[in-house]
């Protein structure tokens, strides 16, 4: 980019936020994006990047703020990446992160949906899962955003108290215990807030030992010297799912995958599992150590969980015979296992899958032909392209529910509900 378009600058009014949480306003007709912009913001930018069809800017100034304009409550909000809305007030967050991804479906997919169901619960301390990273020269803190500098700060307004408050006394482990290269400290706190590590990257368990006696951690899991783990104290932690008669408690390993925030999990799961009735046959897809699969059998579900990792769904498996249930378990690769699984019936497929989405298993999906769909997805450009390939097939969307299961943050968690006709 040349000097003189670095130095460009122009007074623009934000219109909205877009996919990915920039502010959207335009330059001469031509599209610019704008982050830590609020819709209503009339504000001086300048231009940082050019691209195809629009230019990316920065606020040089805020001339007038928009209606809903908070003051950010961490002191390293913009610099540290975990967070980018604190500046945008919490009562607007969740029907902004609605109406993107409306306008996502539109623009990839060619729907045109009414306004999504939206829930939302606590604006801050729901997150019961942070991570930390490590370096050679003894920092501790998060990556900055769009890179690997670390921001280092003595708390974190998004995540439980239990984990905000260790953050201090690890940072001070870490600077006596520096890694060999980059490591991560992952805290998992369970139902019950007792905290579990998990240390990647450093190659002795000497961290691990003293990390176990730090006042508040329950337990740590080391991965040392490859694929060996080392452990000490507690080795799961608690999580809860709605069931039919009330509360389910499980255990789980923290090195897995688990929600990040425990208080909305609930709401997630029932949103799903209403979409069943008892006796419905039901292919889970990504099923994992069985936040939907569990809560599925409880109800009296036929249920089918694939899912890639195998201690996983072991794990489940062994939580549902200690409760006389049972489920059919098919560890491997989702796109594999679906081939084989195409000619059997099934009411109802759930599909939970990562950020890059179905891809070319929703056209198995379709050779599958299950009477309905639940898709629960955190990306709604991948889930609008899934959604796409579904609708012209002859799905028709029943029903969008967005889920703000990351407050602060442009991240949308959302369930589409789909049937055949």
């Amino acid at each position: 980019m040349s000097d003189n378009q670095k130095e460009l600058k122009a007074e623009i009014l934000i219109e909205k936020l877009v996919h990915r949480g920039a502010g959207l306003g335009r330059i001469d007709g031509q599209v610019c994006l704008v982050p830590f912009a609020v819709p209503g913001d009339l504000v001086k930018v300048q231009v940082t990047k050019r691209r195809s069809g629009m230019v990316e800017a920065e606020i040089a100034k805020i001339i007038g703020p928009g209606p809903g304009r908070a003051h950010p409550k961490c002191e390293v909000f913009g610099r540290c990446g975990g967070c980018q809305w604190q500046h945008i007030a919490y009562d607007r967050q969740p029907d902004v992160k609605a109406e993107i991804l409306l306008d996502t479906f539109r623009r990839i997919a060619g729907l045109d949906l009414p306004k999504p169901q939206v829930i939302s619960g606590d604006a801050w301390q729901w997150r019961a899962r942070i991570e930390l990273h490590a370096s050679r020269q003894g920092l501790l803190g998060f990556y900055a955003a769009g890179s690997h500098d670390i921001v280092e700060h003595d708390s974190c307004p998004i995540a439980w108290p239990e984990l905000s408050e260790l953050i201090t006394p690890i940072r001070r482990l870490v600077a006596k215990f520096p890694p060999p290269d980059k490591a991560t400290i992952e805290l998992v706190a369970g139902a019950d807030r007792k905290v579990v590590a998990v240390i990647r990257g450093y190659k002795t368990p000497e961290i691990a030992k003293n990390l176990s006696r730090v006042p508040g951690i329950s337990g740590v899991h080391a991965q040392v010297a490859g694929p060996r783990w080392v452990s000490f104290g507690q080795k799961l932690v608690r999580w809860d799912v709605p069931g039919p008669d009330g509360t389910i408690s499980m255990q789980l390993d923290p090195r897995g995958f688990s929600q990040a925030n425990p208080g909305l999990n609930a709401q997630l799961v029932s949103t799903v599992v209403l979409a069943t009735n008892p006796g419905d046959k039901v292919l889970e897809l990504y099923a994992g150590a069985g936040n939907i699969t569990v809560p599925l059998v409880m109800q009296k579900n036929q249920v089918v969980a694939v899912e890639v990792n195998r201690q996983a769904l072991l794990a489940c498996q062994s939580f549902l015979q200690h409760r006389g249930k049972t489920a059919e378990f098919i560890p491997g690769k989702v796109d594999t296992i679906v081939k084989t699984l195409i000619g059997r019936h099934f009411d109802l497929l759930i599909a939970d899958p990562p950020r890059t989405g179905l891809g070319p298993v929703t056209e198995q999906i379709v050779k599958l032909a299950p009477t309905k769909i639940a898709l629960v997805s955190c990306e709604p450009s991948t889930l609008a392209r899934d959604l796409k390939v579904l609708t012209n097939a002859g799905y028709i969307v029943d029903s969008t529910t967005v889920i703000d299961m990351f407050p602060q943050t442009w991240h949308i968690e959302s369930i589409v509900l789909l049937s055949k006709h």
